[in-house]
């Protein structure tokens, strides 16, 4: 099992009423962000995946580094997963 840190940011701390949790997964995004999801309740996959793809208008950084720009979805023990809300503003 792989060991994974999500840390929440802005309005996604308030939502959830947490900073960060850990969990542990088989060592995929998709794993850890349902395991998340049972600490966090059942919408919280939907901050990350739509239609079964890793959100677009979401910041998600896996050790500092934008998913989408990642050549896989596998994580190592003691990643972190870093999720922001959308930016809104004008």
């Amino acid at each position: 099992m792989v060991r994974v840190k999500f840390m929440l940011f802005a309005t996604l701390r308030e939502k959830y009423g947490h900073k960060e949790v850990t969990v542990e997964c088989d060592g995929t995004l998709r794993d850890a962000v349902l395991r998340a999801a049972e600490l966090l309740g059942p919408e919280f996959v939907s901050e990350v995946y739509e239609n079964g793809e890793v959100r677009r208008d979401r910041i998600i950084l896996v050790n500092g580094r934008h998913v989408q720009f990642l050549s896989s979805d596998r994580l190592e023990d003691g990643a972190v997963v870093s999720v922001f809300p959308p930016i809104a503003g004008g």
